[in-house]
């Protein structure tokens, strides 16, 4: 990732080998659309290999609190909503609570 507006990202998503049956690697892509170093991060999320995928756009918003602590708001838009178009969205929203999951306990370790 290119921490700059205009800088490009890409990210590597790989099945577990367990799960050949299902196996499919992901490499989202985008640019960078907006950033205010430890306050608000946001870029296109694109799937090249993916036909028809919408260009959709993430963005995380941090919030420092009290007791040296930070919320995190995750946002993930742009999704179409006709029929059918909605398995992007699921899919991505497991994968986002997967990764969000672990995320925190990461954060609960380094404590």
């Amino acid at each position: 990732m290119e921490p700059k507006v205009g800088g490009k990202m890409k990210f590597s998503f790989y099945k577990k080998k367990s799960d050949e049956s299902r196996r499919m690697d992901y490499f989202p892509e985008g640019t960078i659309i907006e950033f205010i170093p430890n306050k608000k991060l946001s870029y296109t999320w694109e799937h090249p290999n993916i036909p028809d995928f919408p260009r959709t756009v993430v963005t995380w918003e941090l919030e420092k609190t009290e007791n040296n602590r930070t919320t995190l708001k995750l946002s993930h838009t742009g999704f179409k909503v006709d029929k059918g178009a909605d398995k992007g969205f699921k899919e991505h929203d497991e994968g986002w609570t997967y990764f969000l999951t672990e995320l925190a306990k990461y954060c609960e370790k380094r404590k």
